[in-house]
């Protein structure tokens, strides 16, 4: 992935773009952050994160 590539969001959840598995990170309709870190506990990949009204999009790879 690259950074601005669009993240899916399963369920109201964000999934990782390593494994596609949901992480434990919620995104709602109404949710802002930048630079949140993504943790997936499957594949233990972190990801920098923009969220911007539920849509999620990469920054950058951390690990």
């Amino acid at each position: 992935m690259k950074k601005g590539d669009k993240l899916a969001v399963k369920d109201g959840y964000a999934v990782c773009p390593v494994c596609r598995h949901k992480t434990s990170q919620a995104i709602r309709p109404d949710t802002v952050a930048d630079n949140l870190q993504l943790w997936c506990r499957n594949c233990k990949a972190i990801h920098l994160v923009k969220i911007d009204r539920g849509q999620c999009s990469m920054i950058s790879r951390c690990r």
